[in-house]
């Protein structure tokens, strides 16, 4: 017994040493020995929605977080523990150099759930999203570059929607309606291959729900990530509602795929669903594993739709309100466009590179507007280190992009609108790296040249045919109009004329 205990105890200090190199290794691995992210106190399932309630403008807490906690903190958004990674540097670090290990989506929270359940673009991660992303880039490259070309098909918009702006006879109007029918039918062209009327009674409900969804959909509602609250009776954190509208237009994208399926030959690609068709078949032939299916179709439609319409027409909308108010730039734009292009025709993307100031100001708007303020969420496909703070695989962050696009660093005077910042000594356009109005890395915006086209075409389009201004007798500020934060900045409802520019050839 005595031996048995003493042979015991001889071991005890190898197995002591065993045991400690494990938990030294284990703790390494893991960065048990990482500082401790910063971050305000929270609030259990609320999280620190304290935090934003005493300020409607999310940009206000999100700077004053920033400069107490730096540029990387922690957040409970409900009870879903959440990163927030501000200003260029940080960015740059996370989302380009070490782009792969942040390049994931973090797990199902109410939106991915009603939206797409982790099938569409915005929400797959993984070989998935590498495969849709490819996929995508390459059909709508295609498609822009088929029998009609994409600059064609959005003409065809800039004339209906110049055509609705003159039916209104200098009345004040609302710019968002008549341009997110424009810029829905643009990206309608490219999905379905088809158009809608403006006063189209379907097509009118379907920009009102997505409208609404734009609006009311917040990064740090913490109504988000806590799916349970949409089993709770009644509609106290307007769930139902939420659900509602995106089942609008979730039927809406269902039904024209149906009918979209229905025509299609299997040979002539004309539309995104052609492509998609097309693509499936040839994965089916060839025996290849089968993860492009059906099922995932409805999921990428819907965010390409949103997506590709409801940040191009919120940016506008800004765009019209700067126009109204600053005529002297609504000036300058239109003596570039006079004297480059003429009033004879519309602008087209051959003028582009003469119409230096009139992109200087679409890049002002964008910067100035902050249209995205914050990233879709991302999330590290492993356990990561970053600046010394353990970062646990999956974890939800928010890279915010206004923080880069207001930083009086880069910009000098961020609160001055002033699209001279964008253009060189030389009277060339400027592109600071700085500047990530669509995001930046691999999950940057799969749709900024579409939506830098759109812009450019029909802001040249208006101003060459129109003059902008308030209504008779009101001045417009953007402190009554500065904002609306949800999915994406829109400005609060307000009202200006298009006045007709009189043949000055």
């Amino acid at each position: 017994m005595y031996t048995y205990f003493y042979g015991l105890s001889s071991l005890s200090p190898i197995l002591g040493l065993f045991v400690i190199s494990f938990l030294a290794l284990l703790f390494i691995k893991h960065n048990y020995f990482a500082k401790i992210l910063p971050g305000p106190a929270w609030i259990p399932l609320l999280g620190n929605i304290r935090e934003f309630a005493s300020d409607p403008d999310l940009r206000t807490s999100l700077r004053r977080l920033n400069k107490k906690y730096g540029d990387i903190y922690k957040l409970y958004v409900g009870p879903k523990p959440t990163i927030v990674v501000s200003g260029y540097d940080t960015i740059r670090e996370l989302f380009i150099k070490r782009g792969t290990e942040f390049s994931d989506r973090p797990s199902a929270d109410l939106l991915t759930i009603i939206l797409s359940d982790k099938r569409g673009i915005m929400t797959v991660s993984g070989d998935m999203w590498k495969k849709q992303k490819k996929f995508i880039l390459r059909a709508f490259r295609n498609i822009a570059f088929g029998k009609i070309k994409l600059e064609d098909k959005i003409h065809v918009e800039v004339k209906l929607f110049l055509s609705e702006i003159g039916k209104l006879n200098q009345k004040p109007f609302q710019m968002m309606a008549p341009i997110q029918t424009s810029f829905g039918n643009v990206i309608s062209h490219l999905i379905f291959g088809g158009h809608f009327n403006h006063d189209d009674p379907r097509f009118k409900t379907v920009m009102e729900g997505s409208n609404f969804l734009a609006q009311n959909i917040s990064a740090v509602s913490p109504v988000i990530f806590m799916p349970m609250l949409r089993f709770i009776p009644g509609d106290l954190f307007g769930v139902k509602t939420m659900t509602k509208n995106l089942q609008v237009v979730k039927t809406f994208v269902q039904e024209l795929i149906a009918e979209h399926m229905k025509r299609f030959d299997g040979e002539t690609v004309e539309d995104f669903i052609d492509a998609f068709i097309s693509e499936l078949k040839k994965e089916n032939n060839g025996n290849m594993d089968n993860t492009f299916t059906m099922e995932y179709l409805p999921a990428i439609v819907l965010d390409l739709f949103l997506a590709g319409m409801e940040t191009t027409s919120t940016t506008f909308t800004w765009a019209s309100f700067y126009l109204a108010t600053r005529p002297d730039i609504q000036n300058r734009i239109f003596e570039e466009i006079k004297a480059n292009v003429g009033t004879e025709r519309l602008p087209s993307m051959q003028d582009k590179q003469h119409l230096v100031y009139t992109e200087a100001f679409i890049m002002e708007v964008l910067r100035m507007s902050s249209t995205v303020i914050v990233s879709v969420p991302h999330a590290p496909i492993t356990d990561v280190c970053i600046r010394g703070y353990h970062i646990p695989k999956g974890i939800q962050i928010f890279p915010d992009i206004s923080s880069v696009l207001s930083d009086p660093v880069i910009w000098g005077d961020p609160e001055s609108f002033r699209p001279e910042r964008f253009i060189s000594d030389k009277g060339t356009l400027f592109k600071p790296d700085e500047f990530i109005p669509f995001f930046t890395g691999k999950r940057n915006c799969l749709g900024e040249s579409l939506a830098r086209m759109e812009l450019l075409l029909f802001i040249s389009a208006l101003v060459q045919r129109f003059e902008l201004a308030p209504p008779e007798g009101e001045v417009l500020d953007i402190k009554n109009v500065d904002g609306i934060f949800g999915f994406t900045h829109a400005p609060k409802p307000f009202y200006i004329r298009a006045i007709p520019r009189q043949d000055e050839e």
